[in-house]
């Protein structure tokens, strides 16, 4: 007003009458002051639509929450509720507030809670207030008691100390936590099951497996080994060596497409087959055509095996053998050298009925070999993913001298193990080795 009345001064050069000036100044300060009122309204009036809209904004998101919200007062006196407290603990909040927060309590946590708080003002070392969230148990209106999931923060309102507590029920989480403990331990009895049933048929795959070796130590023409190394506890190779009489050594060695149980059953089933077929039959490609037409019967899953039998006429050395679609055996018996048998061309055995087959003959002497084996061996990886190979198989044989048939499988079963650095086999490993000694 200072710098009013003096440029009011500069420009009336002083001519105005004491009451004029005083007229003048007052309505210009009526001017002024009814502006000012004006924005000062306006303003307040912008604040209080603000402060509407906020309160608005919190009251609908307190009244959606799924989340109980309890404010106390220093003394645990409730304050304010929220309608998810009402529907949590079956109050309404007319019966909730006023009253102390301990009414939502079971003993003996009602009890010391007001204890609690005042250790907390008095001491201000936290135990619930201010920490994470923490599990403790409610009390409905019914008198049922229900576990919590609680979180407590401190406010200061006008110099005094509030509290606000959220609040989740468990009781649905509890109920699904044993649940899921139910059926887990219903999945670990089920995994122990199965573990237990899985050891039963390894067992009973590898007792039908020749393994009793040397399998017949009074026959001293033949030295004869075999193992089988499953890739999994339940394997779909196998290998079959038995007599078929006194002249007559039958040995083989099979592939079945697939691994598990199924590969187990289906390699039972042929080996029974094999068995029965060597009763009636003495050549290999013969049993092998009738093996075939026994196996396609009822072969629902699908699955074929390859499969290379041979039978060593042990007064003569003659080994007349038979492949369908399997591993060529290898011999140092043609070349005096290791290397692979000569096979037809020929389908895998479960496939196609009435297939056709041929055998092939290779004259043993003294001091021959014939080593059989399923792909699992030339196809064994190493950490690079490189494969074991016929070419390295081939070598490593080259090397066996004059080894004994259980010593030459335990020299590529060592070979095999250096070759993969102890890298996991997605196939099973088999070998069969006939080493002939002569009459």
């Amino acid at each position: 007003m200072a710098i009013y009345e003096l440029l009011k001064e500069l420009y009336f050069k002083g001519e105005l009458s004491l009451w004029e000036s005083h007229t003048m100044t007052v309505f210009v300060a009526a001017i002024f002051a009814t502006v000012a009122a004006f924005l000062t309204i306006r303003l307040a009036n912008g604040l209080l639509k603000d402060s509407q809209q906020a309160r608005l904004k919190i009251a609908s998101i307190n009244h959606a929450l799924f989340d109980a919200v309890i404010l106390i007062n220093e003394r645990g006196i409730i304050e304010t509720v929220n309608p998810a407290t009402e529907r949590m603990f079956g109050y309404k909040d007319k019966e909730l507030i006023g009253c102390n927060i301990k009414m939502l309590m079971p003993e003996p946590f009602a009890s010391e809670h007001n204890g609690y708080l005042q250790q907390f003002l008095t001491t201000r070392i936290p135990k619930i207030i201010g920490k994470t969230r923490r599990e403790v148990l409610g009390k409905r209106a019914n008198g049922d008691i229900f576990p919590m999931d609680l979180v407590v923060s401190e406010m200061i309102n006008n110099g005094r100390s509030e509290f606000i507590g959220i609040i989740r029920d468990m009781t649905d989480y509890k109920h699904a936590e044993l649940e899921i403990t139910k059926l887990r331990q219903i999945e670990q009895q089920r995994l122990k099951t199965m573990q237990y049933e899985l050891e039963m048929a390894t067992r009973v795959q590898k007792n039908m497996l020749p393994s009793d070796f040397p399998l017949y130590p009074k026959h001293k023409e033949f030295d004869v080994f075999a193992s089988m190394v499953p890739a999994r506890q339940i394997g779909g190779d196998f290998y079959d060596i038995f007599l078929m009489d006194e002249n007559k050594l039958f040995v083989a060695i099979g592939d079945v497409s697939g691994k598990g149980i199924s590969a187990a059953l289906h390699m039972a089933q042929c080996m029974a087959h094999l068995r029965m077929l060597s009763l009636y039959e003495s050549r290999p490609h013969k049993i092998l055509r009738k093996l075939n037409n026994l196996l396609c019967e009822n072969n629902g899953s699908g699955l074929f095996i390859t499969l290379c039998c041979g039978i060593l006429d042990i007064q003569t050395g003659e080994f007349i053998y038979s492949n369908a679609g399997h591993n060529p055996p290898l011999t140092n018996a043609i070349n005096g050298c290791f290397e692979f048998m000569p096979v037809p061309i020929s389908i895998v055995l479960g496939y196609m009925k009435d297939v056709k087959y041929k055998s092939l003959m290779v004259q043993l002497n003294p001091g021959d070999t014939v080593f059989l084996y399923t792909d699992g061996v030339t196809e064994a990886e190493n950490q690079q993913q490189d494969l074991f190979s016929d070419e390295r198989l081939l070598k490593l044989l080259v090397t066996s001298g004059e080894m004994t048939a259980q010593t030459i499988i335990e020299l590529v079963n060592a070979e095999i193990d250096r070759f993969t650095e102890g890298s996991e086999q997605s196939d099973d490993i088999t070998m069969l080795t006939l080493h002939y000694l002569g009459v």
